[in-house]
């Protein structure tokens, strides 16, 4: 059974994705705060910088956003400066689509969605789009039929992977809701004062459930009065069969999943594996560097490949787990043991790509450099746990 848990965690609130018993995944924020990605606000150009094609846009007084330019723009101003397509002063809307990450500024566009279960509506978009996992021609096909007649020019709409569960009066109500949205946001938004925030995202949790992203949630468990109401509200709105606990003693859901246990481990430099190995996590400014180390494993064996090999894989298994856990992105280094079979190179790097694709986040595993190092890639959308948790001091 895959689960959902929320409660406080220190000064946080954290949503912890449970595998049989096992955290996988887990996000940490304020308390009463929702995530920044995916909200929408009226913004202001603060600067253009023409050598990297890009500009600044200011969503309050303290923070500023990137904007590439170069990115398909089709954007609604609220106030122009100039006949050029951007100058500074211009405010318009933009959505958040990635969080600031270390020295980074958030990411914003002008191509903002909106985001149902089974829907999505994207600003400058066009046509009917569908999920690349809807695989049937004959489903394809149905969805693209069902959702033509909504179409109109200055957005497009994206069937979902959960739009193969709805039936087609989900799919009606949910493209109303959308519609409505999208023209209340495109007419009255452009109407309003810099810094306005014209839409909220969901909270972190609410966003899991909606996305339904796997692992897919069985059940959740909070001991959190708000967070119950939403989540009951979310399951009778979708009529959904996910199960919903509220524990009654906040310390016994902290000792029933093992939560600091999990917390530690996922904060810690250095972990620990079963054989004696270790692994031990260093994040830089540039990159994340992973070195596993031989430690007690090699006690009393003989070191040869099949040994080191052995390490590597029980290394691989837990090195994709931790940075799912901890949200570690962009270029992760990981240096194995050395192995000179290049069939146990190739073993090693095939394993992680499967291991790989239980995470919902984008990530690749390209191959050893010639320096003997495995190279991943992971995509950054937010930041990783321990910034998560910074923030929420």
């Amino acid at each position: 059974m895959n689960e959902l848990v929320i409660t406080n965690y220190k000064n946080s609130i954290i949503s912890a994705v449970y595998e049989d018993k096992q955290m996988v995944q887990v996000s940490a924020c304020k308390k009463k705060q929702t995530a920044c990605v995916g909200n929408i606000y009226v913004g202001r150009v603060d600067n253009i910088v023409k050598n990297i094609n890009a500009a600044f846009v200011n969503i309050s007084d303290h923070i500023s956003c990137y904007l590439d330019l170069s990115a398909d723009n089709n954007p609604l101003f609220v106030k122009r400066q100039s006949s050029k397509k951007f100058s500074i002063g211009d405010e318009l809307i933009v959505q958040v689509t990635k969080d600031d990450v270390k020295t980074k500024a958030p990411v914003v566009s002008t191509c903002f969605s909106l985001t149902g279960r089974y829907i999505a509506l994207v600003h400058g978009g066009s046509g009917v789009q569908i999920s690349k996992k809807i695989l049937k021609k004959t489903v394809r096909n149905s969805l693209k039929e069902s959702l033509a007649p909504y179409i109109k020019d200055g957005f497009g709409l994206v069937a979902r992977t959960n739009a193969v569960q709805a039936s087609k009066e989900e799919l009606e109500k949910e493209v109303t809701q959308l519609l409505a949205e999208y023209e209340d946001i495109s007419t009255k938004g452009i109407h309003q004062a810099k810094y306005t925030l014209l839409r909220q995202e969901l909270p972190a949790y609410l966003v899991q459930l909606r996305d339904n992203k796997e692992p897919v949630i069985d059940k959740v468990v909070t001991n959190n009065v708000s967070v119950h109401k939403d989540v009951e509200a979310f399951i009778e709105k979708y009529n959904s069969n996910i199960m919903l606990e509220f524990a009654e003693d906040a310390n016994d859901l902290v000792i029933r999943y093992k939560i600091n246990h999990f917390m530690d481990k996922a904060l810690n430099r250095t972990v620990y594996l079963k054989s004696g190995a270790t692994i031990v996590i260093d994040p830089t400014e540039a990159l994340t560097v992973i070195d596993v180390n031989t430690g007690k494993a090699i006690s009393g064996k003989k070191l040869n490949e099949d040994t080191f090999f052995a390490i590597n894989m029980e290394a691989a298994k837990e090195i994709a787990a931790q940075i799912r856990l901890r949200n570690l992105s962009g270029i992760i280094l990981v240096d194995f043991i050395n192995l000179n079979n290049p069939e146990n190179k190739e073993s090693l790097k095939e394993a992680l790509k499967q291991l790989f694709k239980q995470d919902s986040v984008q990530t690749e595993v390209v191959d050893f450099t010639k320096l003997g190092l495995m190279e991943i890639t992971r995509k950054k959308v937010y930041k990783t746990l321990v910034e998560q948790l910074d923030d929420a001091q």
